[in-house]
């Protein structure tokens, strides 16, 4: 009970008022992945608002989604996934949660990705898969980070679901060059 209190003096509220509202500590962890989803979609906007708008849109949009799955929000997302792996309460909190921001990630990934991409009878799948990829990336940062490496494997993923999504082969700057290692 002693971190509800000094949850409550950091969040400026009362330990009654901040009870009232979650009474479990899961409560208030789902609430907090609430308020990461919005954190997530809004910097979504402001990366692919920052974003050049010409050149590919494939690639623009891997940026713009690894970008965010940087992000110091994603971070705390995948760290409350954590905690939940060893706390059945936590998880089934979570699951709730997750559900519904699952639904307003697609539907992020959708804008972001735009209706050239997502006409694809394969952009589901492509779309899944990336989200998974990124993730893997993300947390694969936690120890090992090299961004070289990171961009060489997004454009190696580029490259292998363009024809997917487009009907062509390659990147458009250059089909031939090989992914590096």
């Amino acid at each position: 009970m002693a971190a509800k209190g000094a949850t409550g003096r950091r969040a400026g509220v009362s330990r009654g008022a901040l009870l009232h509202h979650f009474p479990t500590r899961e409560d208030l962890f789902g609430a907090a992945i609430e308020l990461l989803v919005a954190r997530n979609e809004q910097a979504v906007h402001e990366e692919l608002a920052a974003a050049r708008p010409d050149g590919d849109p494939l690639s623009r949009s891997l940026r713009v989604l690894r970008s965010v799955m940087c992000g110091p929000s994603f971070g705390a997302e995948m760290e409350l996934w954590a905690v939940s792996r060893t706390n059945a309460r936590l998880r089934n909190v979570l699951r709730r949660a997750e559900g519904a921001a699952r639904r307003d990630l697609y539907r992020v990934v959708d804008e972001v990705m735009g209706s050239e991409l997502t006409a694809s009878a394969a952009y589901p799948a492509i779309a899944e898969l990336t989200v998974q990829l990124l993730r893997g990336m993300a947390t694969s940062d936690v120890l090992y980070r090299e961004d070289t490496d990171r961009d060489a494997l997004l454009e190696g993923w580029g490259r292998i679901v363009r024809p997917l999504l487009t009907g062509s082969s390659g990147s458009p700057a250059d089909a031939s060059t090989p992914p590096t290692s």
